[in-house]
């Protein structure tokens, strides 16, 4: 298990943001069942979905799931989520990303 894990995004449109994050929370939700060695099957049980929907969203097909649900099955899998915001540095458009951290 290796450290700060970033995933993409640096500056998005408003209209990017929900899928960069979204991708951004698929890779880390990815990264979580293979370090845990959880089978696909376990991993949607602990997760209240079914296996076909895990696997659709692991292989990349994100947008069928809210970002509200990604960071529910990584809450049911014992990540801990923390959000924070800082401020704004000038007029250009800020980033968004998720980022693993052990």
């Amino acid at each position: 298990m290796g450290g700060l894990c970033n995933s993409s995004v640096s500056s998005v449109t408003s209209s990017d943001v929900p899928h960069a994050l979204r991708t951004d929370l698929r890779l880390i939700l990815s990264r979580v069942i293979a370090e845990t060695g959880l089978s696909q099957t376990r991993t949607a049980k602990l997760c209240s979905t079914d296996q076909p929907t895990l696997s659709k969203i692991l292989s990349g097909r994100s947008d069928s799931v809210s970002t509200d649900q990604l960071i529910r099955w990584l809450v049911q899998l014992g990540c801990n989520i923390e959000i924070k915001i800082q401020r704004p540095h000038g007029l250009t458009a800020g980033m968004i990303k998720a980022a693993f951290d052990e």
